[in-house]
């Protein structure tokens, strides 16, 4: 009932008496697969995100935010403790968790007197992965879901929360994730006139058999088992998926076929917007929004045709890497609102941020910045990738080096990195200043650029404490209980 009492009382301003806290309430809200281009505030022209872009107008919009991976696993992890994928745990996809030794920014924060809840929808953000510590309310029901069931629990929660302690909460939903068809008010809301074959190619699985604008139909999807039980669609689909397409026939897609899935993308957008907005509009009518901090960002964005596929996982360009990132919140000081930031964010960077915002100390090791830091930053700067096939990625505000090949886990990947010719198949540069969505492999004619950024793979990589953890989770709750404390 408090649920259907917000949407109904959207934007009426009412608000009750706010009590003052000497640390702000924290909301980060994860978008799950939404890249920063399908956002309004990023330049959009279907504007699916009123209420996200209202955030950015009052807060601060970082136009180079990225994410550390290209999937929600990875991600998530680097997101939720500031750290890259390899210091996490081994990055390899079958088995990688967030091992119980690792500190989550939730378990920062709850030692320093917030309350903890965590609504996410479930997926690869399940609580088995490990992503459920430090929470006192954590609930990741509604398997890949939306924020639309995500709303009514965080709302639920907000409503019990103890007003004379600061909160601190993740809102996540899996609305932009393919298949793009999850549950929303909205459906056809762009592109309304369509009548084809896209929405059947828009299902869960079908996104998957999409290459070179060809849909493979009878392409067998092949899945792997998780250490902590859950299957999972093995990404080395793509590869094979592209031996398949040289020798079957596949149902080519028109034009208004792959603009009607993008769409589809875009209507995905509106739904898990409109939710955000009711979060919004909740804070403000209970005298909380004053003295909250939201930060909004995405764990990954989705491939919409440009390299060969539908998805997030088979490469690690912009259009998988590239997110919105935006903080805002009444109790963001006053000279951020209403700005623009150009210089190169990274996931990694909004622990820092959120710690620092509640004067919390840092664990040691973190190699993130607080984004809200009032001392000057170069506007020169890197974000690196790590992908769940063999790939890893840097990028520059002109140039992305892609470097494929070899599994992150290996041990002769640092070898192999500093060895490899840069040439194809192991390097490609994309000048993304010329070429900004990445068609044209120009490492031939940029042979020193290209060093130089191998050189910059080479010292991250050297200088990072990687974790060999290769995970499964204990299934004795109480062996658990005292691995978290």
């Amino acid at each position: 009932m408090m649920y259907i009492f917000y949407i109904l009382t959207l934007g009426l301003g009412c608000s009750q008496p706010e009590q003052q806290l000497k640390q702000p309430n924290i909301v980060l809200i994860s978008m799950d697969g939404l890249r920063a281009d399908h956002v309004g505030t990023y330049g959009n022209k279907n504007n699916p995100t009123p209420s996200v872009d209202r955030l950015g107008k009052e807060g601060i919009v970082f136009e180079n935010g990225f994410s550390q991976s290209n999937e929600s696993l990875f991600s998530h992890a680097a997101l939720f403790t500031g750290r890259y994928v390899s210091e996490i745990a081994e990055p390899d996809y079958q088995t990688f968790i967030v091992p119980e030794e690792t500190v989550l920014v939730s378990e920062v924060l709850q030692n320093y007197g917030y309350q903890t809840g965590g609504f996410v929808a479930g997926g690869h953000v399940r609580g088995n992965y490990g992503f459920d510590q430090g929470f006192d309310e954590w609930n990741d029901s509604a398997d890949f879901g939306s924020f639309f069931h995500k709303t009514p629990q965080a709302l639920a929660w907000l409503d019990q929360s103890d007003r004379t302690r600061p909160f601190f909460m993740i809102f996540h939903g899996y609305d932009l994730h393919r298949p793009y068809l999850h549950a929303q008010a909205f459906f056809h809301i762009f592109d309304g006139e369509y009548r084809g074959p896209a929405d059947q190619f828009a299902r869960r699985r079908d996104t998957e058999r999409i290459y070179n604008g060809e849909f493979y139909g009878n392409f067998p999807l092949t899945h792997f088992n998780h250490p902590v039980g859950e299957p999972i669609l093995d990404p080395f689909n793509y590869e094979r998926l592209k031996q398949w397409a040289a020798t079957h026939q596949g149902r080519p897609l028109s034009e208004e076929d792959e603009q009607h899935l993008k769409d589809h993308y875009d209507s995905a957008a509106l739904a898990a917007d409109l939710q955000i907005g009711i979060l919004i509009e909740y804070l403000k009518s209970e005298g909380l929004w004053n003295n909250t901090l939201i930060i909004a960002t995405a764990d990954h964005g989705e491939d919409l045709g440009e390299h060969g596929f539908y998805n997030h996982r088979s490469t690690l360009h912009d259009s998988t890497t590239k997110v919105p990132l935006i903080v805002s919140g009444g109790w963001l000081p006053e000279e951020f609102r209403g700005t623009r930031d150009n210089t190169i964010a990274n996931a990694i960077d909004i622990v820092p941020t959120i710690l620092t915002s509640a004067n919390a100390m840092l664990p040691a090791g973190l190699k993130g910045r607080d984004l809200l830091s009032k001392e000057p930053t170069s506007s020169v700067g890197i974000s690196i990738q790590e992908g769940v096939l063999p790939m890893v990625s840097i990028r520059t505000h002109q140039f992305r080096l892609l470097f494929e090949g070899m599994p992150l886990s290996s041990p002769l990947f640092t070898l192999a990195l500093s060895a490899a010719p840069l040439e194809e198949p192991w390097f490609y540069l994309y000048d993304l200043h010329t070429d900004p969505s990445a068609q044209t492999n120009r490492i031939a004619e940029n042979q020193e650029t290209a060093e130089l950024l191998r050189q910059e793979l080479l010292q991250w990589r050297k200088t990072m404490q990687r974790s060999t953890v290769r995970g499964t989770q204990p299934t004795d709750p109480k062996l658990k209980a005292l691995l978290q404390s």
